[in-house]
């Protein structure tokens, strides 16, 4: 956000004057300033524009005009080498593991958009501009490994999310989406070898695959992308599966201990003996004839049925897990107003770790049942018994 920049930084950026010397700025995490093949050309030209001797007589008036563009020669290296501005803010983020083993795509990047109407819908439910994490194209029941080490703070049923793992590290969180089954629990310090659990389609899914999201330390939440950034740039190391150890060479006991010289015999003559012939008869056409062959377009319908009898069973199977997570959350909506007697949407969505609008179809949905009330409008909205 623009208003947690310091305010020490935002002076030190606007304030920075080129005619300041280097030695009297504090220092600046920066690799030291290289001079410029202009600059060395510059410095170059001096020189040799001093040295240049002059095979006629001098006038004594002549050496004043050569000496007054060699002083203000040397001095535009001095001009140019000033303190670069300050860098923006970069996130403290090393380099993650890929959170699989093998070799999968990336089927829809991070910002990227949709053309799927149902995809733009769950965008603008979330308050999101663009996609806030990477989709891996990984199959069902694919083993999905931590990016890093860190401790377990959220496993299991997440709203759209669906089965999901999410895990605070040192510099940051991870988010692992739309899985089959978790092997983790809330609590669990984890390390990059451990296997947390296996891709799937639950959740708001469109087909099997992994949702990879990560979110710095004092994240943007502003930034569009409910303060997720790409994690694109620091996914560079393999899965703790993939690195390959070494294998011991296999001992062979030295070549005259396996048999003994005397019992080593030379070796029999070869006696070339001719093949008997064998005649194969050709099957018969007539017998290949009787098996009927299905015809490509049939194939292509059987397999068309089956695809969609099975899409069918999927998108059945996650509605209605949708439905009894979205029954769990409001039961949980209600077990924290009971406790905290007042509540507003901030209360809901750090509950539940959904967006903005997901925390207020909520909460409208307990309205409607009668089971809460509401009270004022606005930001100024509160939600009792």
């Amino acid at each position: 956000m623009a208003d947690d920049i310091p305010q020490d930084q935002t002076q030190t950026t606007e304030t920075t004057s080129p005619t300041v010397p280097p030695t009297d700025q504090p220092p600046v995490e920066t690799s030291p300033v290289q001079p410029t093949s202009e600059q060395s050309s510059t410095n170059t030209v001096s020189s040799e524009t001093l040295n240049i001797p002059n095979p006629e007589p001098v006038a004594p008036a002549t050496p004043e005009p050569q000496t007054q563009p060699a002083e203000a020669k040397t001095e535009t290296p001095a001009q140019i080498e000033t303190q670069p501005p300050v860098s923006p803010p970069v996130f403290d983020i090393p380099a993650l593991h890929f959170p699989f083993s093998g070799n999968f795509p990336v089927t829809f990047s991070c910002g990227q958009q949709s053309d799927n109407e149902e995809i733009k819908k769950k965008f603008q439910e979330w308050g999101i501009v663009g996609h806030n994490g990477l989709d891996f194209g990984l199959t069902s029941g694919t083993e999905v490994y931590p990016c890093d080490s860190g401790k377990v703070v959220q496993s299991g049923d997440n709203g759209d999310f669906g089965t999901s793992i999410t895990i605070q590290h040192s510099w940051g969180q991870s988010i692992y989406g739309h899985l089959q089954e978790t092997r983790v629990k809330e609590g669990d310090e984890i390390q990059v070898n451990n296997v947390i659990g296996l891709s799937g389609s639950s959740g708001a899914a469109f087909g099997d695959h992994l949702h990879f999201a990560i979110k710095p330390n004092n994240p943007d939440l502003n930034n569009g992308y409910l303060g997720f950034i790409d994690p694109a740039p620091y996914l560079s190391l393999p899965s703790q599966k993939e690195e390959t150890t070494e294998t011991p060479p296999i001992q062979t006991p030295p070549v005259e201990e396996q048999m003994p010289l005397e019992e080593i015999k030379p070796p029999e003559p070869v006696i070339h003996q001719e093949e008997p012939t064998i005649n194969i008869e050709p099957e018969k056409p007539a017998e290949q004839s009787q098996i009927p062959q299905p015809s490509n377009e049939e194939i292509q319908k059987q397999v068309d049925e089956k695809l969609k009898t099975e899409l069918d069973a999927r998108r059945l199977k996650a509605n209605q897990a949708r439905q009894t997570k979205r029954e769990e959350n409001l039961m949980k909506i209600e077990k924290l107003i009971e406790e905290k007697k007042l509540i507003n949407n901030d209360d809901v969505r750090e509950l539940l770790h959904v967006s903005q609008s997901t925390a207020t179809n909520y909460l409208e949905d307990l309205v409607k049942r009668g089971t809460i009330k509401l009270n004022g409008k606005g930001k100024a909205t509160i939600y009792s018994y």
